[in-house]
């Protein structure tokens, strides 16, 4: 056998065996196609899983943040413009109710005022508490008027009932509250304020 044919062999033999090499790796990738197909799927399946659960967080977190933006703004409202210290507010909210009365026509009797440390806040509370009979009318314009009221004044306690003497009145029994700074918030009456106070001009002759 010359050098020539022996050298032809060779070759023919390298692209059999390169020949079969090829075959068998296209028959193992056909055999296994769907294998690494559903393999895929599955893949697919379980990112789109983790997408859709990050997502979810991510909106959960937004939406905590949402609400801790509004808690920190409702506080930041309470606390920096609603109430100060009783010795800058106090005189102001005595006549922000005293003007509230008097718009309504209603003229109580008396007036108690008493103020207490809250246990569980940095804040001292005082309140208002009063009688009066009046339509009912002007009842419920004092406590649309109470609650519209840019101070910070709640009603704490309301006692309503029939007035007999009065067509369609009311006499009713009300606590109003209101809030101080805790700098300020030693217990004891209000100072300055006495236990009654003087009817509000001009309201008593429109009562019936």
């Amino acid at each position: 056998m010359s050098a020539l044919s022996s050298r032809r062999l060779q070759i023919l033999a390298v692209a059999v065996v390169f020949l079969a090499g090829n075959l068998g790796f296209y028959l193992w990738y056909r055999a296994t196609a769907q294998d690494r197909k559903d393999g895929m799927e599955a893949r697919r399946t379980e990112l789109t899983r983790d997408v859709d659960a990050r997502e979810r967080e991510a909106n959960r977190l937004a939406a905590q943040r949402d609400r801790l933006s509004s808690v920190s703004s409702a506080i930041e409202d309470f606390y920096g413009k609603r109430i100060g210290p009783s010795r800058d507010t106090l005189a102001p909210v005595v006549a922000e109710i005293h003007l509230l009365l008097q718009r309504a026509a209603i003229s109580p009797a008396e007036m108690s005022y008493a103020t207490a440390p809250l246990t569980d806040l940095p804040l001292s509370q005082m309140v208002v508490t009063f009688s009066f009979r009046n339509d009912y009318a002007r009842f419920k314009q004092l406590l649309s008027a109470i609650e519209s009221d840019r101070r910070w004044i709640v009603v704490k306690e309301i006692g309503l009932s029939r007035d007999p003497d009065l067509p369609g009145g009311v006499m009713v029994r009300m606590a109003l509250a209101t809030y101080f700074a805790a700098e300020d918030a030693g217990g004891g009456p209000a100072p300055a304020l006495a236990a009654q106070e003087r009817p509000i001009p001009g309201a008593a002759r429109r009562r019936r």
